[in-house]
């Protein structure tokens, strides 16, 4: 048995399906997840944004229905796509919000909110100066080229920081 199948003693009845195909109806779904149409599906929520798109979650009444689709329909040829079906795993779900909390809490810590000097020093104070040096293999000499290209790097990132963010204003 797959480590996927294995039932927790708490587990809940919830399956997440990816690799769907966008096209997919419920009546689909719920064909494919209850046959027979005993009753054994809860719910079954679809992706319908842009992230969350061939993804779906179908909800049963008990662990052991969810165990045994579980079993059968992982890596099953559903409308020419392979099934990826596993466990809902709501801490992880969790965490990935979390994180993405995270990232738009730095990014919106990377603009400066408010002008604290005008002049460009102070932004470009952070930026160590120091040239690095590169070799030319063939030469064992510096190679003006890469250092001059490094320049003009440093001096293109040095203009962005150096720059106030633009607030867009709507008549």
């Amino acid at each position: 048995m797959s480590r996927a199948g294995k039932l927790a003693p708490e587990q809940l009845p919830v399956l997440f399906i990816k690799n769907l195909n966008y096209e997919v109806t419920d009546g689909d779904l719920f064909k494919l997840f209850d046959p027979d149409e005993t009753g054994i599906i809860r719910q079954i929520r679809k992706g319908i944004s842009v992230d969350t798109k061939g993804t779906a979650y179908v909800v049963f009444w008990n662990a052991m229905d969810a165990k045994n689709a579980l079993e059968k329909l992982n890596g099953f040829n559903f409308q020419n796509r392979y099934l990826v079906v596993l466990w809902h795993q709501p801490e992880k779900t969790l965490k990935m919000k979390e994180s993405k909390d995270d990232v738009q809490a730095r990014q919106e810590s990377l603009v400066p909110s408010s002008p604290r000097s005008t002049s460009s020093s102070s932004t470009t104070s952070s930026i160590t100066k120091k040239p690095i040096p590169v070799m030319d293999r063939k030469k064992s000499k510096p190679d003006h080229g890469a250092s001059h290209a490094r320049k003009a790097a440093l001096t293109f990132v040095r203009g962005f920081l150096a720059q106030k963010p633009s607030k867009i204003s709507v008549p």
